[in-house]
């Protein structure tokens, strides 16, 4: 898409006085090339004539030689790249001068015609029309926003001042999200399985991402879909077998029933060895699925809600059903007893499987013993456990070989670092491998990082979206371009973030995807589904 001429939007301009809740108004065009805004509350006077005074005299009053304490910016982030196919996103700002009691929001394209903004609130969300605006006029471009903190009482003296600049890609999302919504701490949300869901989400609605799963009586895990969005699976504790696994065909209405169950118990099946099939994942194609099996977990419950499991395994093999045939077997090459081997993926050509692995540690399986988890003082958190059990993953990798498997070869990159490697994704093309980072353990450790690295193995290089806190549960867009990913940046509840990622694996600073986190409901586990948006209207459980 070119760059949308500005006379389109600026060869008379516009005027949107809107109240707390934001109603569009139709647009007024006049003689200069600015938009004026009003999205405060209706105690002031917000008619055209008073906004654009009030505006304008803000500015006049501001100066480039004259030091302003920061207005901090919370949302977006600085350098963020948005897709050309994404709605809206709240601008969130943090203004701890005691005399700014309003703000002036600027948007500038080219640092001439702009958009103002002026509001008594520290949030500010465009409608659909100033949104496409900005888009339209960012396209391989910078918008500069700058926000500026004034006092009202004294003749609208500027009191803080923040800048940003963001841009938007030319490159579209193409394809919706599904993701877990789950409460916290985990303990809560495992007595209460009917309260976990799942959306279905396309990030350029303006609407809430629709709930097309709820209350499950059983638990229901880690979910998969085949390439081409045709088959889907999930973990889903299925008439109290934990190894139950659903795999089915793609349908605007799922029901779910015994016929569309297999069980990972029944690869070998023994009264010692159970197994709930970790991270599973179906096959390219459609015909296999993966996961890690017969498997030992090292286990705890923390009362915390932030990081409220402590969980990896500590022993556990690769196995793969066949569809077409019916069977269960060990992949040759990620089935030495000897180490663990988990965190299984695809490469988008079915050619291979890279997972992690890590020698089997017997201390660790000495202090689990049969009982499958351990107990923990309250003042436990996850820092201590980290301390005291620590296991390091690498990453591995296998041909499929039509199951046969082959020799695991260490990763390049991802391997033999001193770190645990964990969390393999494949972008769609082929090119890359995206994975997570961590000093001990996997998932949802505090300091995991996204990595990446060609898909043969190389360099590692840090992402540049990586936040903070905890960055993990990454999935690839089917076009290769973007990444979703989950943080706790902002809050113990997971939210989820995109980044773009160009040809050259470079990727930019995150993308808060706010319409698809809720208050008191950690946001995981997202997916791109290659499918149209409500190709999927409703899953359920028919027991």
């Amino acid at each position: 898409m070119r760059r949308l001429n500005k006379s389109l939007f600026f060869a008379g301009i516009l005027f949107c006085f809107i109240a707390c809740s934001y109603h569009d108004t139709p647009p007024v065009h006049v003689s200069r090339g600015d938009i004026y805004l009003y999205a405060g509350s209706s105690t002031h006077d917000n008619s055209k004539s008073a906004t654009k005074e009030r505006i304008q005299m803000i500015l006049s009053n501001l100066t480039s030689d004259t030091y302003y304490p920061e207005t901090e910016i919370i949302n977006p982030y600085n350098k963020a790249v948005f897709p050309l196919d994404i709605a809206s996103p709240t601008l969130i700002w943090k203004d701890e001068f005691l005399y700014s009691k309003i703000w002036l929001i600027t948007i500038r394209f080219d640092n001439t015609e702009g958009i103002h903004v002026l509001t008594d609130q520290t949030t500010w969300t465009p409608n659909r029309e100033i949104w496409d605006i900005v888009k339209a006029n960012s396209i391989e471009e910078e918008a500069h926003i700058t926000i500026l903190g004034v006092n009202s009482k004294k003749s609208h003296e500027i009191t803080t001042k923040g800048s940003i600049a963001i841009s938007t890609s030319k490159d579209e999302i193409g394809a919706p999200l599904f993701y877990l919504q789950m409460p916290l701490p985990f303990a809560y949300a495992k007595k209460h399985p009917e309260l976990s869901r799942w959306r279905l989400g396309d990030v350029s609605s303006y609407e809430e991402p629709p709930i097309i799963m709820d209350n499950l009586p059983v638990c229901g895990n880690c979910h998969s879909f085949s390439r081409d969005g045709k088959m889907f699976g999930m973990d889903m504790d299925y008439k109290e077998d934990k190894g139950a696994y659903v795999v089915t065909p793609v349908r605007e209405k799922i029901s779910i029933t015994a016929d569309d169950f297999i069980s990972w118990n029944d690869l070998q099946r023994s009264g010692k060895s159970k197994s709930m099939g970790l991270f599973s994942k179906i096959s390219p194609d459609g015909k296999y699925v993966i996961s890690t099996v017969k498997e030992t977990s090292f286990f705890a419950m923390i009362p915390d809600l932030g990081f409220s499991q402590f969980f990896f395994p500590i022993r556990g093999l690769i196995a793969c059903y066949s569809m077409e045939e019916n069977r269960f077997f060990s992949l040759p090459g990620a089935d030495d007893p000897n180490y663990v081997q988990t965190c299984p993926a695809w490469s988008p050509d079915g050619k291979y499987i890279v997972f992690s692995r890590a020698r089997v540690d017997k201390k660790l399986l000495d202090v689990i013993g049969e009982k499958g988890y351990i107990d923990i003082e309250p003042d436990v958190r996850i820092f201590d456990l980290n301390k005291k059990y620590q296991i390091q993953f690498d990453l591995y990798r296998v041909p499929f070989n039509g199951g046969k498997g082959g020799t695991p070869e260490p990763l390049i990159g991802a391997s033999n670092n001193g770190k645990s490697n964990y969390f393999p994704r494949y972008s769609g093309n082929g090119k890359w491998i995206v994975f997570n980072q961590s000093k001990t353990g996997l998932a949802i450790q505090p300091d995991s990082q996204l990595y990446i690295i060609p898909a043969k193995g190389g360099t590692a290089r840090r992402l540049n979206c990586n936040t903070d806190i905890m960055n993990s549960w990454h999935s690839w867009s089917p076009n290769s371009r973007w990444l979703v990913f989950t943080s706790k940046i902002n809050s113990p509840y997971t939210q989820l973030f995109i980044t773009h990622i160009d040809e050259n694996g470079n990727d930019s600073p995150p993308v808060l995807l706010s319409r698809f986190n809720s208050d008191k409901y950690a946001s995981l586990v997202p997916e791109f589904v290659n499918i149209r948006q409500g190709a999927i209207k409703q899953i359920r459980l028919i027991d």
